[in-house]
């Protein structure tokens, strides 16, 4: 988990972690039914994935992550998750995985790993949070997706969670704030 989200914090490392952002490719107009190919080509490019606390806050990778909806999680998981998509498998065959809560884009990107520990043992993590405002929904293109051990995952999300809660992060929703603006900001730094 923490591997996961510190290549995803660096634009040297996050050009090679799923999925990948390649030249041509759209942001918030990308056709999720279509993930790019897994294959490398040489022509990965660097993502801008926001909350690196590290990062310089003028730049997209120093802005902030906001605590999201719980309308928004969803949304967010929608874009990798419980759809149907099509996927390369050899050439020219393409098939699609039937439209499900169990289909994702780490199958697809991580089949290595689902094929030695079977689907129970991994979940989809991804960066930024599903909780996040900034999450996968924001721009479709601009974070990262990775298998990783379910107990993992389950830790993690009950640490941000208790993190939420324990600094009250508020939601982000500038309209229902009497200040108009969330007021809550965050950003992640991977400590030793």
């Amino acid at each position: 988990m923490i591997n996961h989200i510190e290549k995803a914090l660096s634009r040297e490392t996050n050009l090679h972690t799923n999925l990948q952002f390649r030249p041509g490719d759209t942001t918030s107009n990308r056709f999720i039914e279509y993930p790019p190919h897994k294959n490398t080509t040489g022509t990965e490019r660097p993502k801008d994935i926001p909350g690196n606390y590290r990062a310089a806050p003028n730049t997209t990778e120093g802005a902030a992550l906001w605590r999201g909806t719980d309308d928004g999680y969803a949304k967010n998981r929608a874009i990798f998750s419980g759809h149907r998509f099509w996927m390369h498998r050899g050439f020219p065959e393409e098939f699609y995985m039937k439209e499900s809560y169990g289909s994702n884009y780490c199958k697809y990107y991580n089949s290595d790993l689902y094929a030695i520990h079977g689907n129970g043992a991994l979940r989809c993590d991804e960066y930024p949070f599903a909780s996040t405002q900034e999450g996968t929904a924001k721009d479709k293109i601009n974070y990262s997706v990775q298998a990783v051990f379910t107990s993992y995952n389950a830790r993690h999300g009950e640490a941000l969670q208790a993190f939420y809660s324990q600094y009250r992060l508020l939601t982000y929703g500038p309209v229902n704030t009497i200040t108009k603006v969330s007021d809550s900001p965050f950003w992640v730094q991977i400590v030793e």
